[in-house]
């Protein structure tokens, strides 16, 4: 069997595998973003550009090496906007629950868990991922604030009850 064929083709792009199934594992399982691969994949692949320009492969093993970085890079990219969508409709759902639970009580919940289940059924994630911070960060007192992290470790967006308006943190 030649190199090109079957279990040939796996081995001569089996690094580029391997890193594409961390790179998913890594941004859209456990952060819920796309931070590490916008910074691996742009780099992997022009390293994958110049190795296929000095070992000459063939353009199927060629375009294999080439075109990992950017379906890995591609499909991260969806899952965090999937994710976004997901956490802005959270999001919206919270903020609705605590109104009306503001309405009803005269006051702002101390804390989320107040809401479920009269208000909602359960306290919604911000994403849904396995790692931290997948979580809404609410803050109960006199001025109240709803936030979530859009990008992990910084960049949030923050909801403030008094002032009924969105806006960002980092």
């Amino acid at each position: 069997m030649s190199t090109t064929d079957g279990p040939g083709i796996f081995r001569r792009v089996k690094r580029s595998v391997v890193a594409a199934a961390v790179l998913l594992a890594w941004d859209a399982g456990v952060c819920g973003s796309f931070l590490m691969s916008t910074l691996v994949c742009p780099v992997w692949f022009l390293v994958s550009l110049i190795l296929n320009a000095i070992r000459r492969p063939g353009w199927g093993i060629a375009l294999l090496r080439v075109g990992l970085p950017a379906l890995t890079l591609l499909i991260v990219r969806a899952n965090s906007d999937l994710q976004l969508t997901v956490a802005e409709t959270n999001a919206r759902r919270v903020v609705a629950a605590c109104e009306r639970y503001h309405a009803e009580n005269g006051r702002f919940p101390g804390k989320l868990d107040e809401l479920a289940p009269r208000y909602l059924p359960s306290v919604p994630p911000a994403r849904y991922c396995l790692g931290p911070p997948s979580e809404f960060f609410y803050h109960g007192s006199e001025n109240p604030l709803l936030a979530w992290q859009v990008v992990p470790p910084y960049y949030r967006k923050i909801y403030n009850f008094r002032d009924r308006r969105w806006s960002y943190l980092d």
